[in-house]
């Protein structure tokens, strides 16, 4: 899990909701904004992707701890990822290497 002060508030995710580019790979879509108070990354699963919630919750987890590895090369921007169906089948090596790519596109 990364830290509080790296994650979205509530706030900042209703903003990345509206303004900001847009980004997909196979898995994850990737929503970017400029950002004032430096880097934040957000996690999103819809109860489309998964019914069930610790199926969620894994899937979040597991985004989390791919990015949290990447923080250092990150600009400074508002990151917002969202899963789509099927996340929840990656997982170690390929999330990894499939959020880097996005990130990167961002």
């Amino acid at each position: 899990m990364l830290k509080k002060s790296e994650r979205l508030t509530r706030a900042l995710f209703e903003y990345l909701r509206g303004p900001g580019r847009y980004f997909h790979s196979a898995h994850f879509s990737l929503r970017t904004a400029d950002s004032t108070t430096g880097l934040r990354i957000g996690v999103s699963v819809s109860k489309k992707v998964a019914k069930r919630a610790n199926i969620r919750n894994r899937i979040r987890r597991r985004a989390y701890e791919a990015v949290r590895g990447l923080i250092p090369e990150l600009p400074k921007k508002l990151f917002l990822i969202s899963a789509k169906a099927g996340a929840e089948g990656l997982k170690g090596a390929a999330l990894k290497q499939e959020l880097a790519e996005l990130l990167k596109k961002g």
